[in-house]
């Protein structure tokens, strides 16, 4: 059955999981991943912290029979569903927060309708006994048109007939193509932001 499994999968896939021990599909339901944008400037202490939630459409694992190395993941973003976190900042102030970072200025939803992210190399660290399994993914982020990329440190552990896993990193607005938003030059979101994570697959 399981031989079989695989098998109907790397006919839809092109053959891409010939090889692959294992097919998992990203949960979107029960993963979540959060950005956490702070504010800078000379009058930085007026504006307001940012945490925008980007739920995944979509996504797949596939773990080789060598283990990590072979290995691949894939994740899809839907941009025009990148909303900040109720509660986070004041009501009054999401619309306008949420159209500006749709718009052309930074997402630019219209034009660029998915982000996506795609491992080209999974690098596996030691781990103690019982310990959830380090890893880093080193890939492409295909955001507003560029392919970027990216190293996501990752710990991985084994959830059931699934896989959990959790990381947070910190990235750059400029390095990704995006210029940090401002208000009149003197408050504006920092360059450094932090991004979040706990993806599960099944």
């Amino acid at each position: 059955m399981r031989a079989l499994l695989l098998a109907s999968c790397a006919c839809l896939l092109g053959g891409s999981v010939a090889t692959a021990a294992e097919a998992l599909a990203v949960d979107p339901g029960t993963s979540r991943l959060r950005i956490h944008l702070t504010r800078a400037g000379m009058l930085g202490f007026m504006g307001h912290e940012h945490e925008i939630e980007a739920p995944l459409a979509s996504g797949r694992v596939e773990i080789a029979e060598a283990g990590a190395a072979g290995s691949s993941v894939r994740l899809r973003f839907e941009s025009a569903r990148l909303s900040i976190v109720p509660g986070s900042e004041p009501a009054r102030d999401i619309p306008a927060v949420e159209a500006r970072m749709r718009g052309p200025e930074v997402l630019d939803v219209e034009h660029y309708p998915a982000i996506t992210f795609e491992s080209t190399e999974v690098v596996e660290d030691a781990a103690g006994p019982g310990q959830p399994v380090p890893l880093r993914l080193r890939g492409t982020l295909d955001l507003k048109g560029r392919k970027l990329p990216v190293e996501i440190p990752v710990h991985v552990r084994r959830d059931g007939q699934g896989l959990v896993a959790t990381g947070e990193t910190s990235l750059q607005l400029r390095a990704l193509g995006i210029e940090p938003p401002s208000v009149g030059g003197v408050v504006k979101v920092a360059n450094t932001f932090r991004l979040a994570f706990e993806i599960r697959a099944r």
